[in-house]
């Protein structure tokens, strides 16, 4: 649930510097597991280990945080084709000197 809320509440800070999908899409997806490992640990448990509602909330954090990674990575994608600068341009490309 920690790492669903780090990157939620990190999102706007991050994605004015143009990582948020680099940072909030391996957070999100990290969440997402750890909360389903932990649904399944509490349900395991029968009712011994509390928590489940808290893996829940892990689980949507997580799946919220790294659907919002990929509509960035793609925003972020389709800006650099369209306007012809980003990530695309920012690789050199050698040329011949004579």
């Amino acid at each position: 649930m920690v790492l669903g809320i780090i990157a939620l509440a990190g999102l706007p800070v991050i994605c004015c510097c143009g990582l948020g999908e680099v940072v909030v899409l391996p957070l999100g997806i990290i969440a997402f597991v750890l909360g389903l490992q932990a649904r399944s640990k509490a349900a395991a448990a029968q009712g011994a280990l509390g928590g489940d509602g808290k893996a829940l909330a892990g689980m949507v954090m997580g799946a919220t945080a790294a659907g919002i990674g990929v509509v960035l990575l793609v925003l972020y994608l389709l800006g650099g084709i369209a306007s012809g600068s980003g990530f695309f341009n920012s690789i050199p490309i050698p040329s011949p000197s004579g």
